[in-house]
């Protein structure tokens, strides 16, 4: 009897794929028959673009494809639409230039994009995208009155100007990660739109910023009270953003309806350096009830670092809070 490889398991089959690129694997096995789809369609279901060879994959397994990722390399509007039915679309070091409309994308990331403000595509024609995500060193510019119809947003801002701007173009907002370099604020109207569909926000700033728990509190005052899911990485030098106690008095009165808090609040070491310091277990201590241990994924907990310049306390919920995540969902 004739043994080809098709008569060998499955198994040995993915085995023999872990040696061989995306690219030989969709020319070598590709539509034979169903059995091959099936086993090999982890290979075809998302596809990054990052040389002309992985571009001619896209007439084969557009159709196939649930997400599509460019890196490096321009596609125009037609070879994106190869991918007719991906419902993710990442651009890396890429500026979405033109984006076809798909009628199954909803979500689409921004990674290491070009220096350049990105605010068009909060208003994209495709009117399924609820989900954007912009990874930029250079912070989005928010100086329009148009309407985005965008549920969940990750961006990163200048300052709180732009976070409230924010609010009135993205109404329907659902879930804001949002990266912000300048905690400080200057020109924010006496009457804003609350983001009333808000549930989920996190917040990081940058190491070069001292947040102290009144900043905290101008911040979040913005956000709307039925708040279920909160995210908060900061580096600070006020002992009161590390009291357990200070937190759930705000909290509870802020936002009543919190069921879940992950954070990572780093306290940088004060001066002078004779200052007394506060221990870590005596700190661990202010989070310990049924309070905390109902919001919070786990448990709380901490570690020393010393350095020339003195010993920094670093306190965060474990598993490590997600604040930096393109987005996340309530449970």
């Amino acid at each position: 009897m004739i043994t080809t490889i098709e008569y060998l398991p499955d198994e040995i089959l993915l085995i023999i794929c872990n040696y061989l690129s995306q690219y030989h694997i969709i020319h070598a096995f590709f539509n034979l028959n169903d059995r091959l789809n099936s086993t090999i369609s982890q290979y075809y279901n998302s596809l990054i673009v990052d040389h002309n060879v992985y571009r001619e994959l896209l007439p084969i397994i557009g159709s196939y494809l649930q997400s599509l990722t460019i890196k490096d390399i321009s596609l125009k509007s037609h070879e994106i639409s190869f991918a007719s039915n991906i419902q993710e679309l990442t651009f890396d070091k890429q500026h979405p230039h033109s984006i076809p409309s798909l009628v199954n994308l909803t979500d689409l990331n921004i990674i290491n994009a070009p220096s350049t403000n990105l605010t068009d595509v909060l208003f994209l024609t495709n009117n399924n995208i609820h989900s954007i995500y912009i990874s930029s060193q250079t912070p989005l510019t928010i100086s329009t009155t148009k309407i985005s119809k965008i549920k969940q947003l990750g961006v990163t801002l200048k300052s709180l100007d732009d976070c409230i701007s924010l609010f009135s173009i993205c109404p329907e907002l659902t879930c804001l990660n949002l990266h912000l370099l300048d905690c400080s604020f200057k020109n924010i109207p006496k009457q804003i739109n609350e983001p009333s569909n808000l549930q989920i926000f996190s917040l990081r700033t940058n190491y070069e910023t001292n947040v102290d728990f009144n900043t905290i509190k101008n911040i979040f005052q913005y956000l709307p009270s039925q708040l279920e899911y909160l995210g908060i990485e900061i580096i600070t030098l006020d002992r009161e953003c590390v009291n357990g106690q200070t937190w759930e008095n705000y909290l509870q009165e802020k936002f009543p309806n919190l069921i879940r808090l992950d954070f990572f609040i780093y306290l940088r070491p004060e001066l002078p350096t004779n200052t007394e310091t506060r221990r870590l277990p005596s700190i661990l201590k202010t989070f310990q009830n049924d309070y905390w241990s109902s919001i919070t994924p786990q448990h709380i907990t901490g570690y020393y670092d010393r350095s020339y310049q003195g010993e920094s306390i670093s306190i965060h919920t474990e598993p490590a809070p997600i604040v930096r995540r393109r987005r996340y969902f309530l449970n």
